[in-house]
């Protein structure tokens, strides 16, 4: 047995481990575990688990669904090739949050794959994060049977159930799933951040499938078309509910502020799957960076709240909920670099703050912003985008949503 750690994006991105794994015809079996599956990198891999399937690999894929991220097409789409979908139905107290893929092999190398990051677009290929790869020979057969034997195990519970065509209109129906995908020209983060023009095509947003409205075209039409400012249309979304959108004439808007609407599709913010919050700061002092209290509480779970976190008394006896945490810092304008291995978290009465000693070393000025990329349950990376510098303006766009109270904005991803 042999173990490496791949790190992402620095040395490997793990779509492409995927798929050269994916397209080898070596392995008869092949399992892909993900408790968080998102459409757009079940969507980056489906052609390479078509080719496995067609070269003669089993498919099996244990996957959590939720009513964000899973359509209906796309596990149809993998139920299409002839792989076995289980699933588990992901809700606010019980979670499938295991991440594992192996492939097996008869004659050479079996490979078992455990990624840092969630089966997202950005974390299969760009967010950070190490993957632990441990590879069996052919001779060490019985130590990988010990591997497939606990993962069997693991699935022996009722909460996980084979996915099948009838099952899945059903889950659709319900609004446990997403009824269905519609295509839309989204930039992803790379291409913004350097700035090229997308070709790409992601997924985004629903809509009812019994509709006869062609809700492709209506969201690929021109942004300067006549609406009567107070005309009102109904869209029929994927639960059943009818939401009323007024929709106010408008004239066709710079390039500029079009990227951002098309980077904010969401109304909110998806605090609860979001790896990476991006933030303006206000209030700046030294050593600290605030969270306001109008979004500290919707961000528990991205900080594990109050999971990780202890009861401390701070220097004027005061009793704040801590979490010690390892934290990357970066800042972009001079490229400094540093890393606090006991920096904290704090949630008090009053906001939430990231605190650390080697934040004193750096310019923090309201306004700069704040990228805060979440590695781990304990380990983060801070990087400060200056406000002077070409970064800002790109990460700016991803800042949509105002906070309550305030002249600042934050984004997620």
């Amino acid at each position: 047995m042999n173990v490496k750690f791949l790190n992402q994006p620095k040395d490997v991105n793990f779509l492409d481990v995927l798929k050269e794994k994916l397209e080898n015809n070596k392995f008869s079996k092949i399992w892909l575990v993900a408790g968080f599956a998102k459409d757009s990198a079940l969507d980056l891999i489906y052609d390479s688990v078509a080719k496995a399937v067609a070269n003669g690999a089993t498919v099996e894929c244990v996957f959590g669904l939720d009513k964000k991220n899973t359509s209906k097409d796309m596990l149809l789409k993998f139920l299409s090739l002839g792989c076995t979908v289980r699933f588990h139905i992901n809700g606010d107290q019980a979670k499938f949050e295991s991440r594992m893929f192996i492939f097996e092999s008869e004659e050479g190398d079996s490979y078992v794959y455990v990624p840092g990051s969630k089966l997202s677009e950005g974390g299969i290929t760009s967010n950070y994060t190490l993957i632990e790869e441990i590879s069996y020979s052919k001779e060490e057969k019985v130590e990988f049977g010990k591997v497939k034997a606990a993962l069997e195990s693991g699935l022996m519970s009722d909460e996980f159930e084979v996915l099948t065509e009838e099952k899945l209109k059903d889950l659709a129906s319900t609004g446990e799933i997403l009824a269905r995908i519609t295509e839309r020209k989204i930039p992803s983060i790379n291409e913004l951040y350097n700035q090229t023009t997308s070709t790409e095509e992601n997924t985004a947003t629903t809509y009812d499938e019994e509709s006869g409205v062609d809700y492709k075209e209506l969201l690929n039409s021109d942004i300067d078309i006549a609406i009567d400012s107070e005309e009102t249309i109904k869209v029929q979304e994927s639960l059943g509910d009818e939401v009323e959108h007024k929709i106010k004439k408008v004239e066709k808007e710079p390039e500029d502020k079009v990227i951002t609407k098309m980077v904010g599709l969401e109304k909110e913010p998806d605090f609860e799957n979001a790896n990476t919050l991006i933030m303006q700061l206000s209030n700046c002092t030294s050593g600290e960076i605030k969270i306001a209290p109008a979004i500290a509480l919707s961000l528990k779970t991205f900080f594990n709240y109050p999971d990780f976190f202890h009861v401390e008394k701070d220097e004027k006896d005061n009793l704040n909920e801590t979490q010690a945490v390892e934290l990357e810092i970066f800042e972009n304008e001079s490229n400094f670099q540093a890393d606090d291995d006991n920096a904290q978290i704090i949630f008090n009465t009053k906001n939430a703050l990231i605190r650390s000693e080697v934040l004193k070393q750096i310019s923090l000025d309201d306004g700069d912003i704040m990228r805060l990329i979440k590695q781990n349950n304990s380990k983060f990376r801070c990087e400060i985008i200056k406000q002077n510098t070409n970064e800002f303006e790109v990460w700016q766009n991803f800042c949509t949503i105002q906070i309550k109270g305030t002249t600042k904005k934050i984004g997620v991803i």
